[in-house]
């Protein structure tokens, strides 16, 4: 049957609003319903919508939101709270040297057919193993846009089946845990590890137990400082490793206490510039905390600021007028 839109009716009353033609090019078949519904959600509401707003819309919660929309912001298409947002353009060709196959970031996976899947397995043991063994680790008959998925990821992204296989667990072990995520998830992290050059069971376990050890030290800031988010981005994981490189938790609690005595909400952005700024004056200690406290204090009574050889490196009005405004983080 042939489909066409009536160019008249009642549909048309409210308007129109502008659809990107990949949206259905490129994600209608990789994206959720969910997620094609958030987006949509957004475009009608000019570009721009909050957690809250698209969740009463669905009938999700804000947390379920933020989840499917990070498929969303990982291909570029939705900032958050202001971020930048990285558009996605080809990579070149990777030089002659370099033996690791490079994922094109356009998303041009080519589509498979249910006869390409079957000749796919013929031709690759290595792919009718994963194949069989996803269902086997997700624990139900997989889709085809999941096979397709998973054959991508081999012939197309140049990930090994063992490794693509802990990936599939790792995603399980997360939907176990409660978290609300979705299989494109899987795809999402694939793409990661494979322009990471993670190609390798050895590498695959190494880099799973960096993302373990992440989580840890995201529970603990999460507990220190009251901050709501289920999941940090990647740019706050980066972040709160090197705070700890640095830091043990006597000082980054600290920095979370000075946070929450100058600011009404909690802002890593805030909590960010006393750390850096602890650094560069070589600040390791409580009691140097304190002593630069007592300075600031000191300065502050005094009549003749101007006569002072250096400002204190603990400034909170310094510290708040960045960190209200720092949307990076």
């Amino acid at each position: 049957m042939d489909y066409r839109i009536a160019p008249f009716g009642s549909i048309w009353t409210n308007g129109i609003f502008n659809v990107p033609v990949d949206l259905v090019d490129k994600f209608l078949k990789i994206a959720s319903e969910y997620q094609l519904k958030a987006l949509l959600f957004i475009l009608r509401n000019g570009g721009q919508a909050s957690s809250s707003q698209i969740a009463k819309a669905l009938g999700q919660t804000a947390g379920d939101i933020d989840d499917l929309l990070e498929f969303w912001t990982d291909e570029g298409i939705l900032s958050v709270d202001g971020q930048a947002v990285t558009v996605k353009t080809e990579i070149k060709q990777a030089e002659p040297a370099v033996e690791k196959k490079v994922v094109k970031e356009s998303l041009s996976a080519p589509r498979l057919t249910p006869a390409d899947i079957i000749n796919a397995q013929r031709d690759s043991s290595d792919i009718a193993f994963l194949l069989t063994e996803a269902q086997v680790i997700l624990g139900r008959t997989i889709s085809h846009a999941e096979q397709e998925m998973l054959v991508n990821m081999v012939n197309y992204y140049g990930l090994k089946a063992e490794v693509i296989m802990m990936i599939l667990e790792f995603y399980r072990s997360e939907k176990e845990r409660g978290k609300s995520i979705g299989i494109s998830y899987v795809n999402a992290m694939a793409k990661n590890w494979a322009e990471e050059g993670i190609d390798s069971v050895a590498d695959a376990e190494a880099k799973l137990q960096d993302i373990a050890k992440s989580d840890r030290l995201w529970n603990e800031i999460i507990a220190i400082t009251g901050i709501r988010h289920k999941r940090p981005t990647a740019k706050q994981r980066e972040m709160i490793k090197d705070w700890f490189a640095d830091f043990d938790i006597t000082m980054i609690t600290l920095a979370a206490d000075i946070m929450k005595e100058n600011i009404p909400e909690p802002k890593l952005a805030y909590m960010n510039t006393i750390i850096k700024k602890w650094r560069k004056s070589g600040i390791t200690s409580p009691s140097q905390v304190k002593a630069e406290q007592e300075a600031y204090a000191k300065s502050k009574s005094e009549k003749n600021d101007d006569r002072l050889q250096s400002k204190p490196t603990y400034d909170l009005d310094e510290y708040a007028k960045f960190a209200m405004n720092n949307t990076d983080i």
